[in-house]
This record gives structure tokens, sequence and C-alpha cells, in this order.
């Protein structure tokens, strides 16, 4: 059973400046260090500065990105630079963008779940998780004792009867609106009606939550959640511990959009690459891509999903000087024999599958433990990316591949297993900064 609440969210006040768009960061896991210092630069009171600060040479174990986050939103709050709401709300999120020239609206409504291990199959994960990242968003939680940015799940609402509750809401004028942020623009609502509240609750708990983005950060809320419990055996569990700040959308919005994560791969020795050649040669059927510089991210599109449903197809980049080479196996049940992973026909299925456990694993003799991952892996979305770091000497070879199906997570998740690290790619996400989430008492101050 999902188990939703309003919150008192916190919203930056006029203190904070009248340009929003000046104070709003995309989340921690999407920004290079280029964009954290042009962040750092736009605004000193752009969210950055909590949700991903800077780590300096002379940090120290009381001096540092953490305890300086923590610093700053005291004072941030104590001068009206974030401003507390006086009323538990639900918060509506009309989200409108552009991908690949085409004009795109979501909808997302930002709540408090409580939290439940995965295995209560309450919020069901797709994907597995790397340890690096939960170790900084935990020592960011302990230190703000605040939720900075939502994660992200989807809901079934096959009769869209929450869907209408929600349009209705947003007949009102916007408590926020922000016309033009990085090629999109937001509207934001806050829902603090305890009739309405209590229906969008009723429609919710009945459903169950996929996690569409925020693998990470929910397993550092339950890491945070047990460490509170532990050291507050007397508490009630309606403490805001108890609770992760996500927003939701529903499987049948059609501004759902799930990118491809390509993968980059280092470390290479020029005998794994003789062998790479050597097995896709043999068992793969190969050609060149016409993909042109200019118009790639919609080239590539185009390219992999030939055949799209009948048989996976591939992409890598560093093989051949400049060229682009397609591949797609020449017996996939001769493959897909051969994979050492477990699992449902869905999770066999998936193209990440295929090509990490033959491709990656197999002929590149990548390990398959987390730290061996990291090591060797990298991850974009973006093609032109991919082949621009293999054209610098980053990364020896670029694998394009096809994006996952919202149908693909839902079958998986369902049968409760996981696919390989950074499977799916949900676009975009919301920007850090529209509301935060505290962790602390509802009761007005």
């Amino acid at each position: 059973m999902v188990e939703v609440r309003p919150f008192r969210g916190l919203r930056f006040g006029v203190q904070a400046g009248s340009d929003l768009t000046a104070l709003l960061s995309p989340p921690y896991d999407v920004l290079s260090p280029q964009d954290q210092e042009s962040l750092h630069q736009r605004s000193p009171h752009n969210i950055v500065r909590l949700e991903l600060g800077k780590i300096g040479p002379q940090d120290t174990p009381e001096d540092n990105r953490y305890t300086r986050a923590r610093v700053l939103l005291s004072a941030w709050r104590r001068e009206g630079v974030l401003l507390r709401e006086e009323q538990p709300a639900f918060y509506l999120c009309r989200h409108r963008f552009q991908y690949l020239g085409v004009e795109r609206t979501r909808w997302e409504l930002l709540v408090q779940v409580r939290l439940a291990e995965w295995d209560e199959r309450v919020v069901l994960p797709h994907e597995r998780t790397l340890p690096e990242p939960k170790v900084d968003r935990l020592n960011l939680l302990r230190a703000l004792k605040t939720n900075t940015a939502p994660l992200w799940s989807l809901y079934s609402d096959p009769a869209a009867s929450l869907e209408a509750l929600l349009q209705e809401q947003a007949r009102s004028a916007p408590l926020v609106e922000v016309p033009r942020w990085h090629e999109a623009a937001f509207d934001l609502w806050a829902i603090n009606d305890p009739q309405q509240t209590e229906q969008i609750r009723r429609h919710i708990v009945a459903s169950r939550l996929y996690m569409a983005d925020g693998h990470h950060r929910y397993e550092t809320a339950l890491a945070y959640r047990n460490e509170q419990r532990a050291a507050h055996p007397e508490a009630s569990g309606e403490e805001g511990f108890n609770y992760v700040f996500m927003s939701l959308t529903s499987l049948s919005d059609p501004g759902l959009l799930i990118l491809p994560i390509h993968r980059l791969v280092r470390g290479v020795s020029q005998e794994q690459t003789e062998v790479l050649k050597r097995q896709l040669a043999a068992e793969w059927e190969l050609e060149s891509s016409k993909a042109s510089v200019s118009t790639l991210e919609l080239d590539v599109r185009q390219a992999l999903s030939q055949g799209r449903g009948d048989t996976p197809r591939f992409g890598v980049y560093g093989l051949e000087p400049g060229k682009l080479l397609l591949f797609r196996p020449r017996s996939l049940s001769d493959l897909q024999s051969r994979l050492s992973v477990a699992g449902s026909a869905a999770l066999r299925s998936l193209d990440v599958t295929l090509l990490h456990e033959i491709v990656l694993h197999g002929y590149l003799a990548v390990g398959r433990e987390a730290h061996q991952v990291e090591a060797a892996l990298a991850f974009t979305h973006s093609a032109q990316e991919a082949v621009q770091h293999v054209d610098t000497g980053e990364y020896q070879l670029a694998f394009l591949v096809n994006p996952t199906r919202v149908e693909q997570v839902v079958t998986v998740a369902d049968a409760g297993e996981k696919m390989p690290q950074k499977s799916t790619f949900f676009y975009p996400k919301l920007p850090v900064g529209l509301v935060l989430s505290p962790l602390e008492s509802h009761s007005p101050p």
C-alpha cells in the first residue's frame, strides 16, 4: 500500500531575487563541473550551492561541501531566502519541453511517500545501483535533513480518474510560473484543501509505484531512516525521516519519455579490441552508419530503431576511425542461450542485458562487480557526447543503444528483477529548487 502525504514545502522568497531561472539547477547527477561553476556564478542563492556544493583543497571533516550546505540552508531560512509554507500541500507541476523538435507536456505530482524496503513491493525498482553516489547523497541528507530534489516514480491510473482531478486543479492560476528554463517551462500549483488532498491520497494508495529516477537516493533515504530509527527508538513513525520527497507521473502520461543511455568504455587493451572485432564479425551483421555529425542524435535514433521489436540493434564508435558501425545478431536465440544472467524472459530480452552480458562482460571481459563497472564504464544519453569522448581519447569505445520502453520497465519491476545499471534515462528531470521537502514537523513555526 502506497502512503503519501502533503508537506510544508520550502520555496524561494523575494529575498532570493526576482528571477527564479537564476536560482534553479539541474539535479546533481547530470551536472558537469562546468555546469556547477556556471550556476555558482549565476546567483549567490542558486540552489546548486545546496544540491552540489564545491569541493575545496582545504576541506576538512569540519568544513566541507556538506557542512557548508548545512550552514547556508540555515542562513537562507533565517534570512527569508527560503520560506516554509504555512499549510501542508501536494504540489502539481505542468512540465512543458521539446525533444528532437517535438513539443511535449508532462504532469507531475510532488508528494512525500512513506519509505518501504524494496522487498515490501510498495515502490518497485527496475535497475541496479552503484555505491559511490549513495555515499555522497547520504552525507548531504545527514547535513541538511531536507530533500532538495524529488525522486521520480510512475503510477498506474488506467481510468484517468486522478488525471481528471489534477487537471481540474490546473484550471486555477498557478502559484509559480517559469516561462523558460533550459528549453522547458514550468507551472506549479499548491493543493492544500483537505478534501482535495484526501481524494488524491485515496487514488494513490491503491496503486504501485515504479521507480523512474532516483534509485540511489531512495536507498539513501532508507539508510538515513534506519539510522534515525536506531538513534530514536521512541519515535512514533510519523517523523519526516520516515518519508521521501517524490514526483509522481502517470504511466499513461503522453509526455513520458525515456532516452537511451549509451555506454563509454575505457581501459581496453589491444588484445581485447581484437577479440571484439573477431566476435562481432563472427556473430553479428555489421554495416556502416550514414549518420551525419550535424544531425547525429536523430540519425542514430532512426538507424537503431529499424526493425525494433524484432532484433536488437546497436552502434559502436571507435573500432574504425571516424566510423559508426551498426551491428545486430546473426542469431538472437544463440546469443540469448549463452546469457549467464538468470531471470524472466523480460529481463533476458532487454537490449542492455544482451549488450552487457555478451559484448561488455563477454568479448571485452569487463567485470560484473559494481566497482569494476564503475572503473571501466561511463554513461551518457547523448550520442553526440559519446562520439566526442572517443574522438578526444578520453574513452576508447562508445556503444550506442536504443531506449528501454516503459512497458519493459514495468514488466521487469513486476517480476522483482533489476536491469543493469543505467538502463533508463527518463527525460527531462525536474529542476532542483521549485520546492524543497524538509524532513521536520508539519506544525507551523
